[in-house]
């Protein structure tokens, strides 16, 4: 009975192809005569589109794992953490990023040795963004996973003394920095005038003979996101009123202390905040959402703490 089900099946999409081909056959027989067509041109563009969708990914997949391996780090210092991640920005900041400058400020607040990784190869990523780190020839990747990743190593839990709901707050605040502010501050870095002029210097590792191209077309993919996420949708105004409310809620949550929840020391809540304040208040030109925080002064006050903490290197002492 499958014996005849299946003939039942090949026999209906050979009519099915046989309809199809049959025209296209006849029209090409006539155009060409000297060159007649004995295959299906049917079965010929179903195996074509066959290889591209499916067969060329695998293959290409499959070189890039190879490749892959040949890049990972090799002679890696055991133990040693490899952080990748965007370049410094001058005597500014560690990096452009405030994902990868949480990581480097999260590193240092734990004592741990890493090692930046001067160009870093983003066949590596496994979700194709940085940061991510290599250790012992493994790939981490996600500054929040890597943070959690490092809290269980080291058994480091900056947060416990906080209570729950501290905790919860803490969380909250995380996302907010993260999944509301953050693509505020990339609408001014890459879709305003002078926020693009600066963050195009920015990018000196790029081949000057390809660097217009592949800056444009991180800009395109910026304004894409932004505008599937919502806040691209939004005039400057608008903008302008909903970052005023996050950075007053972060002013409102710090208060007169030195850190977050009044601590004596900082907490992981305490490096977050400061790395997207630090990412706002350190580029070198003014903007509207730099005048709000710096009109914030506890804000600007433990920037400034933080960073003479992690990173000395540094200048923090601007006005």
């Amino acid at each position: 009975m499958e014996k005849e089900q299946i003939q039942y099946f090949v026999n209906k999409v050979s009519e099915f192809i046989d309809l199809y081909d049959k025209p296209i056959k006849e029209k090409w027989n006539l155009s060409f005569p000297k060159y007649p067509m004995t295959y299906s041109p049917i079965l010929c563009v179903s195996g074509f589109l066959f290889a591209v969708i499916v067969i060329v990914p695998i293959i290409k997949k499959f070189f890039r794992n190879i490749k892959n391996s040949f890049c990972l780090k090799k002679n890696y210092e055991e133990d040693m953490i490899y952080l990748h991640k965007y370049g410094n920005v001058d005597q500014y900041l560690p990096s452009l990023s405030p994902f990868c400058l949480k990581l480097e400020a999260y590193l240092r607040f734990a004592s741990l040795k890493y090692t930046v990784v001067s160009k870093p190869n983003f066949n590596l990523a496994p979700k194709g963004k940085l940061p991510f780190i290599e250790r012992n020839g493994e790939i981490l990747d996600d500054s929040s996973f890597i943070i959690n990743w490092i809290n269980d190593q080291i058994e480091f839990d900056p947060d416990s003394n906080l209570v729950s709901d501290e905790k919860a707050i803490a969380l909250a605040t995380k996302r907010l920095l993260e999944d509301h502010l953050y693509f505020i501050i990339m609408k001014q870095r890459w879709l305003t005038k002078d926020g693009y002029n600066f963050t195009k210097t920015c990018f000196k590792d790029i081949p000057w003979y390809c660097r217009s191209c592949i800056l444009s077309k991180i800009k395109k993919n910026v304004q894409n996101t932004l505008h599937l996420q919502g806040l691209g949708r939004f005039s400057d105004d608008e903008l302008y009123e909903l970052a005023n409310e996050d950075i007053k809620c972060l002013s409102s949550l710090l208060g007169e202390s030195e850190y977050v929840f009044g601590t004596q020391e900082p907490t992981s809540l305490d490096i977050y905040i400061f790395s997207f304040i630090a990412s706002i208040i350190q580029l070198p030109y003014d903007y509207p959402l730099k005048t709000l925080v710096m009109n914030k002064r506890n804000l600007v006050n433990h920037c400034k703490r933080i960073g003479h903490l992690y990173f000395q290197e540094y200048d923090w002492d601007f006005e």
